[in-house]
């Protein structure tokens, strides 16, 4: 019966495609039964394969022409949309039904199975893409970061050199020397400030003006040294634990 017949072992051994015309089937088929006709093998042992493929060829072709004959296309050929009976529909009880095409199931196999193989790439291009993007990210957060920490490196080295920059921090005002002003006991800590400026280091009650010193008590001057490697603003620069 030509529903059970291969018809696509039909068109590869032809070398045709599914929806070929006519013509094109009968010239090919010619030419292979010409190929393996014994008339051909002439001086040649008889080989029973070549016998087996033109019986199967000739079957084969039979079952397409038979195909044809009731349907009107050959196998594999796209169905005609034509309304009401024709040749390629049959009136079984009054309903007219169309014959199955013989390539459906064989076209849905081949389509289920090309699905199946996508389906594993295309979750892997997904993949591929989510891993891409996070490194994109993770990037971008590094040198963020990165300009960051240069910014605050850079804001504090400013900011230590405007500080370095300030006149008057740990020196010594000669100006307010000059108006006659000296460092006397019972000053407070303001007034040495504004006479002697800020000391390079504090601790407690000693402010240290680097190898010279002052001592308050109750935020009184109470005694000083003062070094000629940084005198300090006194009547006499070399007195050294005056008495009061």
């Amino acid at each position: 019966m030509t529903h059970e017949t291969d018809f696509l072992d039909l068109y590869r051994r032809l070398g045709l495609n599914p929806g070929c015309g006519m013509a094109e089937l009968k010239q090919a088929y010619r030419r292979h039964v010409a190929a393996l006709h014994p008339d051909r093998q002439q001086g040649r042992p008889t080989d029973a394969r070549t016998a087996s493929r033109l019986q199967r060829l000739n079957a084969q072709y039979g079952a397409a022409m038979e195909f044809h004959r009731r349907y009107g296309r050959l196998p594999g050929a796209p169905q005609a949309a034509s309304p009401g009976a024709h040749s390629g529909t049959r009136e079984v009880s009054g309903t007219v039904r169309e014959m199955p095409d013989p390539f459906a199931a064989s076209r849905d196999a081949t389509f289920s199975r090309s699905a199946e193989q996508a389906e594993p790439s295309h979750a892997a291009h997904r993949s591929h893409g989510r891993v891409a993007l996070l490194l994109v990210i993770l990037a971008l957060g590094v040198l963020g970061w990165t300009m960051h920490t240069a910014s605050l490196t850079a804001s504090s080295a400013n900011t230590d050199e405007d500080t370095t920059s300030q006149p008057g921090a740990g020196s010594v005002s000669h100006e307010t020397a000059g108006e006659g002003v000296m460092l006397h006991m019972g000053m407070s800590g303001d007034e040495v400030r504004a006479l002697e400026g800020n000391p390079l280091a504090m601790h407690g009650d000693l402010w240290e003006y680097g190898p010279s010193w002052i001592r308050f008590e109750h935020d009184e001057v109470v005694e000083w040294h003062s070094s000629p490697l940084h005198p300090l603003h006194t009547e006499a620069h070399a007195a050294s634990d005056p008495t009061p």
